[in-house]
């Protein structure tokens, strides 16, 4: 009987120490950062303590979109099938900003597929010139 609840409590760790479902972890996010942004300069060591926590919730959303999308190409291929924006192609300033905030999220991954393959075209041609050439 003790092996049994032995294990049960092995696993109830293993799993409180998993990271935070996607979700959680960029809910968690956005309470640091918007509590980061109504804090006062005066209040330095709550700000700091705000950065800190921003950094490590940074950390939990980047382990919970590994976990749930995987890594390399495969994993951005599945991101963006599921809709999902790569936190590296959020602008956040300036007419990319605007336009990205009022652009339906098909209609860009269109045009970006558009440019992309138009851009592959490019290069063949330019290839194929240079192996006519030579």
């Amino acid at each position: 009987m003790s092996l049994t609840a032995h294990d049960h409590d092995e696993l109830l760790i293993a799993e409180m120490r998993q990271p935070p479902p996607l979700e959680q972890a960029r809910a968690s996010l956005d309470y640091w950062m918007q509590r980061r942004a109504r804090l006062p300069l005066y209040k330095r060591s709550a700000r700091r303590e705000a950065d800190e926590m921003i950094r490590r919730c940074r950390q939990r959303v980047a382990e919970a979109e590994r976990r749930r999308y995987g890594t390399g190409i495969g994993g951005f291929v599945r991101r963006l099938i599921a809709g999902d924006t790569p936190q590296w192609l959020v602008v956040r300033s300036g007419l990319l900003a605007f336009a990205w905030a009022f652009l339906p999220r098909r209609l860009v991954y269109a045009m970006t597929a558009f440019f992309l393959v138009w851009l592959l075209v490019g290069v063949l041609v330019v290839a194929g010139l240079i192996q006519l050439l030579s």
